[in-house]
């Protein structure tokens, strides 16, 4: 396969939605800064999307463009293991967000609801309780939703 240019992967993105150029757009910069060889070399792909009609994917989506856009964000699990047979519950509490970030110096917790999937009371309540604190807490369920929401920040 020979290599392929920016200019070339532009062609094909102008017609891919605008959330995918988005994060397409976000991992080519991210690439630029760390690896600026990869991108000069012409070696450069895009990166694979997840899947963001499921909830992992859409998590994985979120975390990726914020973590190459500079900003911090980290996927919180709360689900419990299991260990030696025994079912060990998780620590965290419930109605935690699927992902803690801090963009812009302020906490952002964005918690994924794709199809059926609604909010629960214990996550109401914890989102009542970060917006208290000065945080954000935003149910996200499509990226169009999530980069709307992003670019009010």
């Amino acid at each position: 396969m020979g290599r392929i240019s920016f200019k070339q992967i532009e062609l094909v993105m102008k017609h891919y939605p605008e959330w995918r150029i988005r994060y397409n757009t976000a991992h080519y910069n991210y690439t630029l800064q760390r690896t600026p060889n990869v991108v000069k070399d012409g070696f450069y792909t895009t990166p694979p999307v997840p899947v963001v009609a499921k909830s992992n994917g859409l998590t994985t989506f979120i975390i990726n463009f914020l973590n190459w856009s500079g900003y911090r964000a980290t996927r919180i699990n709360t689900m419990g293991r299991m260990v030696a047979g025994r079912w060990i519950h998780s620590t965290t509490r419930k109605g935690s967000a699927d992902i803690s970030s801090t963009i812009k110096g302020r906490s952002v917790m964005w918690e994924v609801k794709v199809g059926r999937d609604r909010p629960r009371p214990e996550q109401l309540a914890e989102q009542q309780r970060e917006r208290q604190a000065g945080g954000i807490y935003e149910f996200v369920s499509t990226p169009e939703q999530f980069f709307e929401l992003f670019d009010k920040l």
